[in-house]
């Protein structure tokens, strides 16, 4: 009995354990196992490495994108620039005015017309079968996009883009169409070893039609990217080098009317004009035949061995440049001698010398003089010697008190004084003088070559005194002349009237026959009157003015000094 018993309650705990163990919670960590001994040593398993992550493509940038394509016979090989353009606020806001007050001609229909293009950017173009495609490439906002591609065999595409307005973002779409260049194939003929190389000028021949013109000056930015030489020969006259035995195409060219070419020699001679007409988008050939363009011959070059040398030294002036063609400065020794290579055979050269004014006192020359060297016939290696001319020094003499008369009496621009020499043993008359130097004792004229002068002091265009004469000589020594205030001469008025009724309002101008001196100009009163001061001894002319009649001149010089009125009826 007490073992059936216990088997009754034995199955009742196996029963609740196994209860327990269902319910039991599940991060109860589980009784550990005793460690058994190892039946055999096992290799560790190689582990995996994990697959590299997938690169995604960076989402496209945001912002304004420039796609072009270029449509074309071929797959498109060549370069491409994008070129951003602006517009001025001023030219904005000018162009808005005109068009909303309606003024016809006051500028281009559309305001793209006025954007400049201030950046040029290089861009890549994909090839196509039939062309290629440009971008799409980011580019800044802009009022206008110009596309300018090329290819080497001159084929070009030339566009503006512009975008919608207000367009920030988004992809700017444009077709352009090939374009074939205009040109000019150049060959030479006649050619021979002795001759040297040749260059080329190229000179627009500018339709007159100023919408033409315009049309033809838009290559101009392809010129100057495609053919950087060419666009600073059409613009600058820079001469191009011509290759022996080969063409030189010219190309693109402006679709100008024509083009002219002048052949210029290894010595720098050049040729008459050659017009070649242009027809837009073709290749003209030309052929230059030296005998013919050069019938004297292509010229040959000159060295020229000089000194420079003030007159009455052996050295130059102190600071002396010479100048050669072309105004290209040659290099001087402190002796004054110079060499100059390379000056045609065929014709004179001009050379100046420029002298540098000191900051006080007298200059020792003038400013500036010329030498022009003509080689002889046959003659490769010349010889020179100039001479530059050194002033000589006319003194007129004044004292204080004369000084203080002449600025009381003056009125600006004047007192003006004038050099005269004795012409001819009968008249004096007007000479050069660069340099009048106002000094301590008087005022110092400048005088380049020997001679009798005196000089006129001109208190106002009727009011001239002359001073007394002198002999300028060779020797450079200073000659002085002097000149007084008289009382010749009598004060003189204008009078116009018309009938018997003064005019009023009426102007009065009066002028020397003493040249360089400024006229003087007034109008007449009330009384039809005009006070001209005193006048001296001098051709005096005048004119007079007035509205409703016709003008009237005359000389008055003698009439003023006679009666001291000039009665002027209209």
């Amino acid at each position: 009995m007490k073992h059936r018993a216990w088997g009754v309650g034995g199955a009742a705990l196996v029963l609740a354990a196994l209860v327990m163990w269902r319910l039991w919670p599940a991060d109860v960590a589980a009784p550990v196992a005793p460690p058994r001994a190892p039946a055999e040593r096992m290799e560790a398993a190689t582990p995996v490495k994990p697959p590299p992550p997938v690169a995604l493509e960076p989402p496209p940038p945001e912002g304004l994108r420039l796609r072009v394509v270029l449509r074309g016979d071929v797959p498109f090989q060549g370069e491409a620039r994008v070129g951003v353009a602006s517009i001025t606020d001023a030219d904005r806001h000018l162009w808005e005015v005109a068009k909303r007050e309606g003024r016809e001609g006051a500028g281009p229909e559309r305001l793209e017309e006025l954007a400049n293009v201030s950046e040029w950017r290089p861009v890549e173009v994909t090839p196509s079968p039939a062309g290629g495609v440009l971008g799409p490439v980011l580019v800044p906002v802009a009022p206008l996009y110009r596309v300018v591609a090329w290819a080497a065999d001159g084929t070009f595409w030339l566009g503006d883009v512009v975008p919608e307005e207000g367009a920030a973002t988004g992809v700017v779409e444009a077709v352009l169409s090939a374009r074939a260049p205009t040109g000019v194939r150049v060959r030479l003929a006649g050619v021979r070893p002795a001759h040297g190389p040749f260059s080329l000028r190229v000179v627009r021949g500018v339709s007159r039609d100023a919408r033409d013109a315009a049309r033809a000056s838009e290559l101009l930015p392809v010129i100057r990217h495609v053919a950087p030489d060419l666009a600073a020969a059409l613009a600058d006259g820079v001469a191009l080098p011509l290759p022996v035995g080969k063409p030189l195409e010219l190309l693109p060219l402006p679709t100008d009317p024509e083009v002219g070419l002048v052949l210029r020699s290894a010595a720098g001679r050049e040729s008459g004009w050659v017009e070649v007409p242009l027809r837009e988008g073709r290749l003209e050939s030309v052929v230059l035949d030296v005998d013919a363009l050069f019938p004297e011959g292509v010229g040959e070059t000159v060295t020229l061995r000089g000194k420079l040398e003030l007159e009455g030294t052996f050295r130059p002036p102190e600071g002396a440049r010479l100048l050669g063609p072309e105004d290209v400065e040659v290099p001087l020794a402190r002796d004054g001698r110079f060499v100059v290579t390379g000056l045609p055979s065929w014709q004179p050269s001009r050379f100046r010398v420029e002298v540098a004014s000191p900051v006080s006192g007298r200059p020792v020359a003038a400013t500036e003089q010329s030498f022009d060297f003509s080689p002889e016939p046959g003659v490769r290696d010349a010889e020179a010697t100039w001479r530059v001319k050194a002033y000589r020094w006319l003194v007129l003499r004044m004292d204080g008190a004369m000084r203080a008369q002449l600025e009381a009496r003056s009125q600006k621009p004047y007192p003006v004084f004038v050099l005269q020499r004795w012409r001819h043993e009968t008249q004096w008359a007007l000479a050069s003088a660069g340099a009048f130097i106002q000094e301590e004792d008087g005022m110092a004229v400048s005088i380049l070559e020997p001679g009798r002068y005196r000089v006129l002091v001109s208190f106002s265009v009727h009011e001239v005194y002359s001073s007394t004469a002198a002999d300028v000589g060779e020797d450079r020594v200073d000659a002085a002349v002097t000149f007084q205030v008289d009382v010749e001469g009598k004060d003189c008025e204008v009078l116009v009237t018309d009938g018997r009724k003064p005019v009023f309002g009426a102007r009065v101008t009066v002028s020397s026959d003493v040249g360089s001196l400024p006229p003087a100009w007034g109008l007449t009163d009330a009384r039809g009157r005009w006070r001209l001061g005193r006048v001296r001894p001098f051709g005096l002319h005048l004119e007079v003015e007035a509205e409703g009649h016709a003008p009237w001149t005359g000389e008055v010089a003698e009439e003023c000094r006679r009666a001291g009125e000039v009665r002027v009826q209209l």
